[in-house]
């Protein structure tokens, strides 16, 4: 997967209105790692429930131990995690960017979002979109 620093423009799939970059990790890269907020990885998996950009090919986890290893996470509960964004805005009006697979990092690789996304996260209603296609 291509790797985009937390935080840092959004410019994977264009057009799209301005964004910042969230969990966009490589295995060549630090992240951050940590105890996130409660309730963040169930609002998480809702979010994933209604994709933004989703593609034909698949991203597999480079974090995982082995190739069968990173298959195993592309099913998370029912939802596919290989392909496609969560977009969020927060009430600074900022847009998040992060591929689904954000999922999988932060229940499975320890990875702690910025502080700045977590509110997001929290903020967006559940089912609402605020990525590419809505316009905003």
């Amino acid at each position: 997967m291509t790797h985009f620093a937390d935080l840092s423009p959004y410019s994977y799939s264009a057009p799209t209105p301005p964004a910042l970059n969230v969990g966009w990790l490589s295995s060549e890269h630090e992240y951050s790692r940590g105890p996130t907020p409660h309730g963040l990885l169930p609002r998480l998996r809702e979010l994933a429930k209604n994709p933004e950009n989703v593609y034909r090919g698949v991203h597999f986890c480079e974090l995982c131990p082995t190739l069968d290893a990173a298959g195993e996470h592309l099913d998370s509960e029912g939802l596919f995690l290989g392909s496609g964004e969560i977009w969020v805005t927060g009430s600074s009006e900022v847009a998040y960017a992060a591929p689904l697979l954000i999922v999988h990092y932060v229940a499975d690789h320890g990875y702690l979002p910025p502080e700045e996304f977590c509110a997001a996260v929290f903020e967006a209603s559940s089912g609402s979109r605020s990525g590419p296609g809505t316009g905003l």
